[in-house]
Formats: C-alpha cells, sequence, structure tokens
C-alpha cells in the first residue's frame, strides 16, 4: 500500500461530523484488499479486527472527520469538496493506522487488534459513540496519535495525567423586546444585555479554566433594537468537575444579568468532552520504546478522552514541527507525509512489545 497516495486521496475527500461516507467506503475497500475483518460504528465508523485467539485486546484508535475550512495550502492535493478542509491532521491520523494495519497483515503479531477508524471527533462525541460496540470485546489497553506542528517532525510528546482539558460548549442566549430604535427605551435591548454578560464573565477570570465565546448572533436589522442575542463559547478546565461548576456561574450570572435588564436568559450546553488522562504505567512503557518528550497539559479538546476514562489509554503528539508552524484548524496545516511513518512504527513497537510480554 503506498500510505503517501492514500493520504493524499484522504485529504482530497474532507468530510464533516457524522457525514464520512465516501471516507468510510475508501477505508472499507483498503482492509478488505488487505483481508481484514471489520464492521461499521456510530454510523460511519469502522472498527477493524486481527484476531490470533483468546484473550484481550489493545485497540488503536484514528479519527476521520474533517473541519467546514476552506483550503489554502496550494498542494497538489488539497481539498476538492470545496469549504470543507483536513486542517486538523485527521487524514495523517488514518493514513497511520492504515499503515499499521497493513503491517499486520504482513507480520501477523499474536496479539489481538481493534483498529477504530472513529467519526465525528471535531462534533459530535463520536467516540462515546463507539463504546457500546467496545464493550463487545475485552480491551486492556487504547492508543492513539495527534498530529501537531507545535512540535519538532517527528517527535513523541506527550505526559502522564492531564493531558487534554475537560471541554465543553455552551451556547448563553438573551431575550428582549424590539422596538425602533427611534423609541429604543420601549426595547428591551438584547445585545447590550449579552455585552454586560460578557464584560463580568471576562473580568472574573480566575485563571482556573479557560472561558472564551468565539461567536455572536444578534437583531435583524441596523434600526431596529434586537430581541435576541446569542453567545457561542467553550469551557475548558483540568477536571470535568470545575468545567460543571462554572456552567452553573455561568447560569447563575445570565440570569442576574437578565433580570436587571428585564430580559429572559436561556442556557445550552453542547458537547461535553472529559479531561483526557494519560495512564501512567502506559506512559512509562512508550518512554521504554521511543523518546519521549513530557510536554505540559493543554486547554485542546479532545474526545479520545471518553475512551481513556473507560480504559487505560494514552494519547501523544506526533510533530509535524518545521520553519513555518501555523497550528492547528488553520487553513494552511499541512504536516509532511514523511510523519506518516513515524506514526506507523510507534504504533507497531507498542504491538511488538505487546507480543512479547504475553
Amino acid at each position: 500500500m503506498n500510505l503517501v497516495e492514500v493520504r493524499h486521496k484522504l485529504h482530497m475527500m474532507p468530510e464533516i461530523a457524522f457525514r464520512e461516507f465516501k471516507t468510510q467506503a475508501y477505508i472499507k475497500e483498503l482492509l478488505t484488499n488487505l483481508s481484514i475483518s471489520y464492521e461499521e460504528v456510530a454510523g460511519t465508523g469502522i472498527l477493524a479486527r486481527w484476531e490470533s485467539g483468546d484473550g484481550p485486546y489493545i485497540l488503536f484508535r484514528a479519527d476521520m472527520d474533517a473541519l467546514p475550512v476552506r483550503e489554502e495550502t496550494g498542494c497538489e492535493f488539497s481539498s476538492r469538496n470545496e469549504g470543507f478542509m483536513h486542517a486538523c491532521g485527521h487524514d495523517i491520523h488514518m493514513s497511520v493506522l492504515l499503515g499499521l494495519v497493513e503491517r499486520v497483515s504482513i507480520y501477523r503479531p499474536h496479539v489481538n487488534i481493534l483498529f477504530l477508524f472513529q467519526p465525528a471527533e471535531e462534533a459530535g462525541g463520536g467516540a462515546k459513540l463507539c463504546l457500546k460496540t467496545l464493550e463487545n470485546y475485552p480491551i486492556e489497553e487504547v492508543w492513539a496519535l495527534h498530529v501537531t506542528d507545535e512540535y519538532p517532525e517527528g517527535t513523541v510528546n506527550t505526559r502522564p495525567g492531564v493531558l487534554f482539558a475537560s471541554a465543553y460548549e455552551i451556547d448563553s442566549t438573551f431575550e428582549g423586546r424590539s422596538a425602533h430604535v427611534a423609541f429604543f427605551k420601549q426595547g428591551r435591548d438584547a445585545v447590550e444585555g449579552a455585552m454586560e454578560f460578557l464584560r463580568r464573565i471576562y473580568e472574573s477570570d480566575t485563571g482556573e479554566y479557560v472561558l472564551r465565546f468565539g461567536l455572536i448572533e444578534g437583531g435583524r436589522v441596523r434600526n431596529v433594537v434586537p430581541d435576541s442575542c446569542t453567545l457561542y463559547g467553550t469551557i475548558r478546565a483540568v477536571d470535568v468537575s470545575i468545567t460543571e461548576r462554572v456552567v452553573a456561574e455561568i447560569e447563575k450570572l445570565g440570569k442576574l444579568v437578565a433580570d436587571e435588564r428585564e430580559l429572559r436568559y436561556l442556557q445550552k450546553v453542547g458537547s461535553r468532552y472529559p479531561q483526557l488522562v494519560v495512564n501512567g504505567d502506559l506512559y512509562k512503557k512508550l518512554c521504554r520504546l521511543v523518546d519521549v518528550n513530557e510536554v505540559e497539559m493543554k486547554y485542546t479538546g479532545e474526545d479520545f478522552a471518553f475512551l481513556a476514562l473507560r480504559y487505560p489509554g494514552l494519547m501523544f503528539w506526533l510533530g509535524t514541527g518545521r520553519e513555518e508552524r501555523v497550528g492547528l484548524h488553520n487553513s494552511k496545516f499541512l504536516p509532511s507525509d514523511s510523519v506518516i511513518e513515524k506514526g506507523v512504527e510507534v504504533f507497531w513497537k507498542v504491538i511488538t512489545d505487546r507480543t512479547l510480554s504475553l
């Protein structure tokens, strides 16, 4: 299998959460060619299996979905799905996992392995939806990687304990009463309420967590007092208990601000990701197998946390950084094809070590 060609094809067909139909079909085709059994999971995902007898399984996971980002890399294998892009490196993740599947099919290790191609990491909590199917297998370890240009190309970077924060989505809506701006006192300005709410939120920042609103929608026309305004934000904390407390505090503040201005406050919590905890024993194992750089915890959210909460798990950053570093979710993010083999090699060492220990 030409993994560079595979990566390029995947990069050209980005699909967002639970719409990964072409991606799923392509991966199925490759797995069939390798004579690897598989089943569908969480709608558009795939769970492939390598079985060598009774006993527990080790699981490796790659996420499949892309982002609603218009690509500006200028590469010859740019997205063919206008307005969407693999701007978070999931095309690399899938290519690594497919390379691992191929190596397993060639060398046939005496260990049971699951390969999870998971949909909807960016939105929808696809990992959580996979858990019901995974319960059918005695899984002892779960592994994953994530590329980033923050660290030098080819490096392995992680830490024991919390690697990624708990991440919640939150929508804060203020509802008021419209009126012509010439008679604005007859209305109840929802945008004004949202602005005061936002001011108090940011002024009360204690540094214990991250709370930011990245999108604001309000009003209908420039000369009418807006009767509705919604702030779309995210909360990040080192522990889900802190995140839950912040959710309650936000709602209390929202209702207070609304009452002061004769408005109505509505709050909706969207996706809820727990913190991603790296198992200490697996961390020690990885350090024994490859050179590992211990890094600080990030306020990034990652739904692999659902798997690592259920099973001993480890995720690491696979560095892709060269001279220019643009960051994840950027329209110019384009890791080199060369990192694919590095990812395959790290996972393969985990498998061979597992085989020796049985």
